[in-house]
């Protein structure tokens, strides 16, 4: 009779090592997963003003674009002028074959 309630003694004492041990490394765990969770919301705030800050930057391109369109097209066009005219300066070279003929 003795033995039992030592055996049981035994078992409740090794039972309450083992909850207060995995206790410990789930708070353990828990304060390294909050940790990990801050630095992810910080990362998302990061990114999320850099999102805004990019939204306003390409906003005020889009109007600069409007505003300054009609220059930007006289540029393309300028461009666009001097390469037609370079194409159409240059002529098809005539290949020569063995025999001597050329072949267009």
């Amino acid at each position: 009779m003795m033995s039992e309630v030592l055996q049981a003694n035994i078992f409740f004492f090794i039972t309450s090592v083992a909850v207060i041990i995995v206790t410990i490394l789930v708070g353990v765990a828990l304060f390294y997963v909050v940790s990990i969770l801050r630095n992810v919301r910080d990362i998302s705030d990061k990114i999320k003003r850099g999102s805004d800050v990019l939204t306003q930057d390409l906003s005020e391109f889009r109007a600069t674009v409007k505003a300054e369109g009609v220059k930007a097209k006289n540029i393309f066009n300028f461009f666009a002028e001097r390469f037609r005219s370079k194409r159409k300066r240059a002529t098809p070279k005539k290949k020569e074959s063995k025999d001597g003929e050329g072949v267009v």
